[in-house]
Parts: C-alpha cells; structure tokens; sequence
C-alpha cells in the first residue's frame, strides 16, 4: 500500500499544481482575461485542498506505513476515492465554492463525500497506530520522535472537527460555516505538517551522513501536542472559533507552540551544517530558507491581502520541497532506479527558486494592499503591484515546469517499474 500512496501523492501534487497555475494565470496582468471568471474559486479550491492538503496527508500517511507498518488497504482505497472526488467536483465547475480557510469547500455532494472518504482514511490510519505512537513519542531519533506527533495530531484534528461541528451557526452564511468548521482543525493540521517538516529535514540529514540524537529537544513535541489539545477546545472556549478573542488564540498557538519549537530545531540541525551540492543538501537548504522566510513574513506583520498567502506559501512549500527530496529516495528504495537522477538537482533548485520568486512577489504586492482570493487585476493600476505580480507569474512558472519534472518523472519510473515487475 505504500507504493500505491506515493502515486496517490504524486497525482494530488500534479493535479494541484496545474490548478495552481491556474489561479496564477486568473491573477496575472495582461492575462488573467483569457480565463473565465467563473471557474477562478473552483481552480482556487483544487489547487489548495490537492496541492496541499491531499498531498501532504496522502505522503504523511505513506511515512506512517513505512515507519509504523499497518494493513492500510482500506486507507488507500478511502484516501483515493476521496482524491477523486475533491478533484472532479474541482474540474467541473459545478456546485458553489468556498474560499474559506484550511479545507475550501465547494458545495457539491461529490465534495463532500470525497472530502469525508479521505478524512476517513487518514484517521484510520492514524487510529491504528496510535499504540505506536505513543509509545515512540520521546523518542531520541528525531525522525520517530515527529511521526509519533503527527500519528496523535491527525486524531485531534478529529476531535476539533466534532467540537466545531456545533459551533457552524447557520449554512445560509456559506464563507462563516466552513471557516468556523475547519478553523480549529485547520489550525491543527499546521501543527501536524510542522512535524512532518521536522521529519523531512532530520530524514534529509541522515542521509546525507549526519545522524542527529535529541535531548531535551525531544520534549519539545509536547508544544506541539499540548497547544493542539487546546484547539480542539477553542470552540468549547469560545462562543465564535473565528471571534476576534479566537484568532488572537490560535495564532499566539502558533508563535509559542509551533514557531519556538522548530526555530530549536532548526538551531540544531544548524549545529552540524551540511556543505554539499547533493540534491538532498540543495532540497534542504531551499527548505530551510522558503519556511523562513514564509515566517519572517508574518513576524513582520499580516493584514487580509496577499501578504497572508505569501507567508503559508513559504512555510507550507518548504515542507514540499522536502518531500520532493525524500521521493528521489524512495524511488531508489523500492528498485525503481539505481541511482539519484542527474535531474533532480536542477528540478529541486527550480522548484524552491521559483517558489522564493513566488512568495517575494505576493508579499510586494501585499505590501500595497493587493488582495488575496481576488480574480485579475482590476483592483489597481499601481506599477509597483502590478510588477510584483509579474514576479509572482515568473516564480509560478518556474516552480509549475519543476513540478512537471517532478511528476512526470517519477510516475514514468513507477509505470516502467510495473511493466519490469508484470
């Protein structure tokens, strides 16, 4: 099942970048008007819950099976279905979308059962390794230590979407219902990639031949979990779980019980620097620099434009990037090939340069107040956004032909190895 999720991942990964792409094209100058106006949420929607949500649970599911070995037959075949649901209720057009926060919703029964089959699958998976987890949760190898969190996290996102179900308010206001529904479990899934994303970086260094043990660094998951507990309580807590009262709570959660840790983390792994042209010492590096920058960004101060999504792009595409990495690996690991393909270093230095130019160019035009989950360019004639804007065209093109290699090239090694195998 293992290898079957990594595929799942890759399709997500394409699939969500081509809507990327698209939504780069609705907001670019001089050629947002070749796309229709009315497919731009739909586009938006898809590129987010696969691009992001599906392909990181679906690769974090994959690193559960490799690590903590379980029957998940059933998980992938959840995980799929509901794969194939998010993205043809996406291509369709059909249904209104959503462009709520975490999970954007269309309001589409094809959806909905994709999105409730492949929650189904991850907290299944999740519930079955629980004994697992718990057990390695101090553990000393960093790489256990993370995935043991990020095994407990997925449940509590369970328990936050049931805490929240009861705090909607009415459908009729469609923008409040989801965010109110996704926001404390949101919140939650961002924790969990946190962890994946220490994983990734610690898993990155060992093989490039530098074991790390954690001390009291091991301890620092109980951040992660304890402010995790904490959100699935932020609807009990609070009469609205997006209130003014609660966002300040969730994001001062974020500050101390996800940016403190890592940045330790990050001081750790600095503490036995990597000097090497590899494509795990590149995919790394990028890593390191797109996730602090994506922090420095909202250290620096967000307010509701483009300045918010140049921050979640740093930091989630870091996470990304590492896991493009970590595939070079797996791709040798299961006999797919002998050796790390020469293309994998020009793919992963294009992928994290061109997500840099990416998040730089929606950061500037933030800057000017440009707004975010906006069709076209109508809202300015400002030079200063409008080239910024171009930035971010250029940076998406860069990271969209990356991501093409990527793909292409790793499902070409998985149809030749099948073909090897029958």
């Amino acid at each position: 099942m293992e290898r079957k999720l990594f595929i799942l991942s890759l399709a997500s990964l394409g699939l969500g970048g081509f809507f990327a792409f698209l939504v780069a094209l609705a907001r670019t100058p001089g050629i947002y008007q070749l796309f229709p106006p009315g497919y731009f949420y739909h586009a938006l929607v898809g590129h987010v819950d696969l691009a992001i949500v599906v392909f990181l649970l679906s690769f974090t599911m994959l690193l559960w099976n490799r690590f903590f070995p379980k029957g998940d037959r059933l998980v992938f075949y959840l995980a799929l279905f509901g794969f194939l649901g998010i993205a043809l209720s996406s291509l369709s057009g059909r249904g209104i979308a959503v462009s709520n926060n975490y999970l954007p919703t269309i309001v589409h029964p094809l959806f909905f059962a994709g999105a409730l089959l492949f929650f189904l699958g991850l907290w299944l998976a999740s519930l079955t390794r629980l004994k697992d987890a718990l057990k390695n949760l101090f553990s000393r190898d960093p790489v256990i230590n993370s995935l043991s969190v990020s095994v407990v996290l997925a449940l509590m996102m369970l328990f936050a979407t049931i805490t929240s179900a009861f705090k909607t308010g009415s459908h009729s206001e469609l923008y409040l219902f989801y965010e109110r529904l996704y926001w404390a479990p949101g919140h939650i899934h961002q924790f969990l990639n946190g962890a994946i994303l220490l994983f990734s970086w610690y898993f990155l260094s060992k093989l490039l031949g530098v074991e790390h043990r954690l001390n009291l660094l091991r301890f620092t998951n109980l951040s992660f979990l304890t402010f995790g507990f904490l959100l699935i309580l932020v609807p009990v807590i609070f009469e609205d779980p997006v209130s003014m009262e609660a966002k300040i709570f969730t994001e001062v959660s974020y500050a101390i019980g996800l940016g403190i840790p890592i940045f330790l983390h990050i001081f750790n792994l600095l503490r036995k620097p990597i000097l090497s042209i590899s494509p795990y010492s590149i995919a790394l590096w990028l890593s390191l620099s797109l996730y602090l920058l994506g922090i420095v960004i909202a250290y620096a101060g967000l307010k509701a434009d483009l300045r918010v999504p140049a921050h979640y792009h740093g930091a989630v595409t870091s996470l990304t990037l590492s896991l493009m990495a970590v595939s070079y690996y797996l791709l040798r690991d299961y006999g797919w090939i002998r050796e790390i393909p020469k293309i994998a270093k020009s793919q992963l230095f294009l992928y994290g340069f061109g997500m840099i130019l990416f998040v730089l160019g929606l950061y500037f035009a933030g800057l000017k107040g440009a707004p975010r989950k906006t069709y076209g360019t109508g809202f300015t004639d400002d030079p200063f956004v409008l080239l910024s804007l171009v930035l971010m065209m250029v940076g998406t093109v860069f990271a969209v032909l990356s991501g093409i290699m990527f793909v292409v090239y790793m499902l070409l090694k998985a149809k030749n190895a099948n073909l090897s195998a029958n």
